[in-house]
C-alpha cells in the first residue's frame, strides 16, 4: 500500500486577483522543485474562476515538511495581507479508485 498524499487545492481569488496568485504559486513552485524532493507534483492550474493546484507528496512527513516551510507560510501571508481571496481555499484529500496516472 503506498503512502503518496494526493491533494487538490481550490484557491477563489477576488476579482482581478488570479494572475498575482499564480505569480506567487509559481514562486512557491520553485522552491519547492529545488528543496522539497519529497514532493512529487506541485502543479499551479487554472479554471474558469479558481486556481487549483495538483499536488502528490511522497508521504505524511513530506506533507508536514511543506506545510511548515518558510516559503509557504510567506506565500500564505502574502494572500491575506494582500487580500487576494473571495473566500477560503478549498482542499481535497484524495484517495486513489483505479484507472492510471500516466502512460509513462
Amino acid at each position: 500500500m503506498s503512502s503518496q498524499i494526493d491533494i487538490i487545492a481550490i484557491l477563489f481569488p477576488k476579482p482581478g486577483k488570479a494572475d498575482r496568485i499564480v505569480e506567487l504559486l509559481n514562486e512557491v513552485s520553485g522552491y519547492v522543485k529545488a528543496n522539497e524532493p519529497g514532493t512529487l507534483k506541485y502543479q499551479v492550474t487554472r479554471g474558469k474562476d479558481e486556481v487549483i493546484m495538483i499536488e502528490s507528496y511522497k508521504d505524511k512527513a513530506a506533507l508536514g515538511d511543506h506545510g511548515s516551510s518558510k516559503t509557504f507560510k510567506s506565500f500564505q501571508k502574502q494572500m491575506q495581507e494582500e487580500d487576494l481571496v473571495a473566500r477560503p481555499m478549498q482542499l481535497k484529500m484524495l484517495k486513489d479508485a483505479g484507472g492510471f496516472a500516466s502512460r509513462l
